[in-house]
């Protein structure tokens, strides 16, 4: 199964929804709101994997309403992130003497918790109708009729390598994006720019959903 990780691995860094959501949460609002983004993210992946054991998402992905449906969902949730990104006011993020980052901005940049952010990784996820095909179209395949091991087992086995490869992928994005936010801390304009380029990430991605 060490073929099936590198692959997981290489998947979750081809350019997606998930990815470019965890880029623009973490290059926006930091390191920190990135990983609660992804543990979302990550439970979703759980959740599809289930869905695929009980065969929903053949279910979905055979039915054309359906699909359709689940695209609407997703462009309508990832809209909805955009026209937040975009009512954020700039604003100066300082460091306090404990080194924790506080966005001083009105709106979205302020507050976020994670209590906020989990459920929202979980919603990008499932709503994201290219989720449902990876799933069957990656992770089915990769099951060897040949081992001891039940088909449903490996396809749990399989499930958790691919969550083991999204943190460790989207986590270094995270960081990676953290570390750009902090060099512009006291920077007004990039902090507003960071919102747009968010907003615009989401929308670009609203549209791709319906190019599968």
């Amino acid at each position: 199964m060490l073929e099936f990780f590198i692959a997981a691995l290489v998947v979750a860094l081809a350019p997606g929804p998930d990815n470019l959501f965890v880029l623009a949460q973490s290059a926006t609002h930091g390191a920190k709101v990135g990983f609660c983004v992804i543990c979302g993210l990550c439970t979703g992946i759980v959740i599809q994997v289930c869905l695929l054991i009980l065969g929903v998402s053949a279910l979905i992905a055979a039915s054309p309403v359906a699909f359709f449906v689940l695209q609407c969902l997703g462009a309508a949730y990832l809209l909805y992130l955009a026209y937040k990104s975009f009512q954020v006011r700039a604003g100066v993020v300082k460091l306090d003497a404990g080194n924790a980052a506080e966005d001083n901005a009105a709106g979205e940049g302020a507050g976020l918790s994670f209590r906020k952010l989990y459920p929202r990784g979980i919603i990008m996820n499932l709503t994201n109708p290219k989720a449902v095909l990876f799933a069957l179209s990656f992770i089915p395949p990769a099951v060897d009729l040949k081992r001891d091991m039940a088909p449903t087992l490996q396809m749990a086995v399989l499930g958790v390598e691919f969550i083991v490869a999204t943190f460790i992928v989207f986590g270094s994005i995270a960081l990676l994006a953290g570390a750009v936010k902090k060099f512009l801390l006291n920077s007004p304009k990039a902090n507003r720019n960071l919102n747009w380029f968010s907003g615009c990430v989401f929308v670009l991605l609203a549209f791709a959903l319906f190019f599968v």
